[in-house]
């Protein structure tokens, strides 16, 4: 990603859009601020952090009646921050401390919205009472409460504390993935299982489409350093199975003609588009390596990622050629051709072409040839190489994944075509649901291809027979930017029924929400949250709530396409409150799991029948799983009331190896001849439920110890802070020689503004209002406790920095998590201030 220009204020306020490779970003008030929920992160790609829920919601809004205190800190080491001492300590002479007064209508409004929570809980209750006898009979409860208590996974071992846990699955998956041990063969075999004139991959043209101006009326607006543009777009077009296996078959033997051998690898890197997905059906029947890197890594990664792998070959599109070419240059890299997929827009200007004539032109001795005369070679002269087009031996490496770089270099993940195939055997019971009718069902695909997250769950679903619809980062909601008027968005017309999402993506959905419903009117927001908690008090005592299903809940499926069945989170840490609100306010399955790129995605995951919050579930299919003691952490198997200790997988799914690190390769894979797996340490702890079902509660690197000697858990701690509705991101730092905790917190630009005009804060002073900030910081300290953490784990300071955080920065990774240790450098000397008792020190 490059750098984001400052966006217009005046643009439209708090829309959920993607970046420019599906990732999330927000536009609060026309600013975009990243998130850290990206992607499974490398090695630790854990959900499922923060406690059970008790069916209560945390907004994260400030309590009214608290009252402001008149004893904050304000930092004067920049004018864009201002800290926060909640101790009490001044690390700097307080200034601007006049109290904070709400202006009279927000005392009314507050009355009116207690006066009607009151009138209305003793009519829900009422109702509520009355008919419960009918309900009971009616939905008979109890079924779906046995339905979901059942054990879903079995110790190997009579020593369940120490055991090896496997689950077992119902012999009705059996499916092609049992016979094939190629991804090349899969896609020559679907065709005996349903017939291939289905719809397989959608896509829309873009019409016209002209840029969006930055506040000064001359520059791009930009997000992720790249121009924000309105499009006209095309209704879906589709091609269908057929057409796909002979596109990715002319596309194999085109790629031969053009100098790809047998082995070679080829830097994939580009956005999520129906092309990428056939060009590596291509290179699994060419015998090519695929090497998936993330088109926001930073030039950094991506150079060392092509010079690492060796790699002549480039695959992108058309948007990221200037990159490609800036990166060849700079790096001084040895590669051959890069091939890209060609302009999307039909209609452009005349200097548009010219430049689009002047980014292919040959560059030295790199040669840039369109994917569509790659096809037309195939076509014309393919069966002069179609003998050449065989895919390598199932056991060689056939995929170098990178990932996205959370604890330092990029790393990649080497794995064979036969581990693929098993992976998606492994987590075929995920969607089981949709065999045999999947062609009634729609996948949208708007996640990052390059990550094992998206990549795995595309190929299942097509391989079941279901449509893939691709939607694009700025036109995949209502409210996307990038989406010209009169044009509909991607999920308006694609009405998918299957989706999967990232912790951010949620963290989004809920914070749009509610900025709607306050701006509706005062009780609207707290109406939704009323019966909101109330569903889900009830859903989990095994009840239906149809009544606030059709007043609620169809409103918010209308903006998804209204056909919503099924969303499977992954990625990243992900609270047990925010996981119940869009279960409930979404009306959907909603299931989470666990995985990373080193074991090929998924290896745990809820079915849909768990009726639990914070979990992710059980081993997936031919998956065995263990807790190892982390003495260090002080996590042990032999802990009550349930064994807790780092999860490692063992699968034939898991990837072999990381590309030339022989040391990190010794300390975490190891290979395991009784049970014919590859065992992966993940360095990740959890903890193992007696129903066979698991909890990630911590993560090694993410762990600190204070000067007291306790360890806090930094990841899970700022996963359930994220739910503050005034925060977008937060970094959560400790010190060996202090007792506390401090954050850096990039606020929410929306709903931190409303707060500001709440108090009649001038807009321009918010971020460095002290007062402001220590309103902000209870509403932290609030979400913290309803979610569970304990008060020594909430920040006892923060700091509000106005910068933001990208991974073209690098404080972001490419799968948008924090990179603490750059963010740490950056912010050193604020971070030490925060650090600095001045009571001690006087002492």
């Amino acid at each position: 990603m490059t750098a984001s220009s400052t966006p217009n204020t005046n643009t439209p306020p708090s829309s959920l859009v993607m970046n420019g490779n599906g990732q999330p970003v927000i536009m609060n008030g026309g600013s975009p601020v990243n998130g850290n929920n990206g992607m499974a992160r490398t090695g630790n790609g854990y959900i499922g952090n923060g406690g059970e829920s008790n069916g209560r919601l945390s907004n994260g809004t400030i309590s009214s009646s608290e009252k402001t205190q008149s004893s904050p800190t304000v930092s004067a080491s920049s004018s864009a921050t201002a800290g926060i001492n909640a101790g009490g300590h001044n690390s700097v002479p307080a200034v601007n401390q006049k109290s904070l007064k709400k202006r009279p209508a927000d005392f009314f409004t507050l009355i009116l919205k207690n006066v009607f929570i009151i009138i209305l809980h003793l009519i829900v209750s009422l109702y509520t009472y009355t008919t419960l006898p009918i309900y009971w009979l009616i939905q008979r409860p109890w079924n779906v409460l046995d339905q979901c208590t059942y054990r879903r996974a079995a110790p190997m071992d009579s020593d369940e504390r120490k055991a090896t846990w496997v689950s077992s699955f119902p012999t009705k998956y059996n499916y092609v993935l049992d016979h094939v041990n190629t991804i090349d063969e899969l896609i020559s075999e679907i065709g005996n299982y349903f017939n291939l004139d289905r719809r397989a991959l959608g896509y829309r043209r873009v019409l016209r489409e002209h840029v969006i101006m930055g506040p000064d009326g001359k520059t791009p607006l930009r997000i992720d350093g790249r121009p924000v543009k309105k499009r006209e777009l095309s209704d879906y077009i589709w091609i269908s199975y057929e057409e796909m296996i002979k596109r990715k078959n002319l596309m194999a033997r085109g790629f031969h003609l053009n100098g790809v051998q047998q082995r070679d690898r080829m830097v994939i890197l580009c956005e999520t588009c129906p092309e990428y997905l056939m060009v590596e059906l291509a290179l699994a029947n060419a015998g090519a390596v695929q090497v998936n890197v993330f088109s926001t890594l930073g030039d950094s990664g991506i150079a060392h990622a092509i010079r690492e792998t060796g790699s002549k070959f480039i695959f992108t599109s058309f948007e990221l050629l200037h990159k490609i070419r800036s990166i060849i240059v700079e790096y001084e890299l040895n590669v051959e051709k890069v091939f890209y997929i060609t302009r999307r827009c039909e209609e452009i200007s005349d200097d548009e072409q010219i430049e689009c004539d002047r980014l292919i032109e040959k560059m030295g001795n790199v040669e840039f040839i369109s994917l569509v005369d790659v096809e037309c070679d195939g076509e014309r002269r393919g069966h002069e190489v179609e003998h050449r087009c065989k895919p390598i031996d199932k056991d060689e490496v056939a995929f170098i994944m990178y990932t996205s770089g959370t604890t330092g270099v990029p790393k990649g993940v080497q794995a064979t075509s036969y581990q693929y195939v098993q992976l998606l055997n492994a987590i075929l019971p995920v969607l089981s649901q949709i065999m045999g009718i999947a062609d009634r069902h729609m996948y949208v695909a708007y996640l990052p291809q390059a990550h094992i997250f998206e990549a795995t769950c595309e190929f299942l679903a097509l391989t079941l027979g279901a449509p893939l619809g691709f939607a694009t980062p700025f036109t995949l909601t209502d409210s996307a930017p990038g989406l010209a008027k009169g044009t509909p968005s991607d999920l308006r017309l694609l009405k998918p029924t299957i989706m999967i999402a990232v912790p951010l993506v949620l963290e989004r959905m809920r914070k749009e929400i509610f900025v709607k419903l306050e701006s509706r009117s005062p009780i609207s927001a707290p109406l939704f949250n009323y019966l909101m908690n109330y569903k889900i008090r009830w859903t989990g005592k095994g009840y239906k709530t149809p009544i606030v299903n059709k007043l609620l809940c169809t409103k918010i499926r209308e903006q998804f396409g209204g056909r919503m069945q099924k969303m499977i989170i992954g990625g990243a840490p992900l609270s047990a409150s925010l996981q119940a609100l869009i279960k409930a306010a979404m009306n959907c399955t909603m299931v989470q799991g666990y995985g990373m790129t080193e074991t090929l995605g998924a290896c745990l995951c809820m079915d849909d029948l768990d009726l639990s919050y914070g979990r992710c579930g059980r081993p997936l299919r031919g998956i065995y799983a263990r807790l190892d003691d982390w003495a260090e952490g002080g996590y042990r198997v032999a802990d009550q009331p349930r064994p807790r200790g780092e999860l490692v997988i063992g699968s034939k799914a898991n990837s072999l190896n990381y590309l030339d690190k022989p040391e990190m390769n010794a300390e975490l894979y190891e290979f395991d001849k009784e049970l014919g797996v590859t065992w992966f340490k993940t360095g990740d702890i959890a903890e193992a439920y007696e129903d066979g079902t698991f909890k990630i509660i911590d993560r090694k690197k993410d762990l600190v110890k204070l000067a007291n000697g306790e360890y806090f858990s930094l990841g899970k701690i700022e996963s359930i802070l994220k739910n503050c509705s005034y925060v977008d991101n937060i970094c959560v730092f400790g010190n060996a020689l202090a007792n506390y905790l401090v954050a850096l917190v990039v606020p929410n630009t929306n709903r931190f503004s409303r707060l500001a005009k709440t108090y009649r804060v001038p807009k321009s002073d918010a971020n460095t209002d002290s007062r402001l900030i220590d309103l902000l910081l209870k509403s932290i300290r609030e979400t913290g406790l309803k979610n569970g953490l304990k008060k020594a784990e909430i920040p006892t300071k923060i700091i509000l920095v106005s910068d933001e955080w990208t991974p073209d920065n690098g404080m972001l990774t490419a799968a948008l998590k924090l990179r603490r240790s750059v963010i740490k450098a950056k912010y050193e000397t604020i971070i030490g201030d925060l650090f600095i008792d001045p009571a001690a020190e006087t002492q």
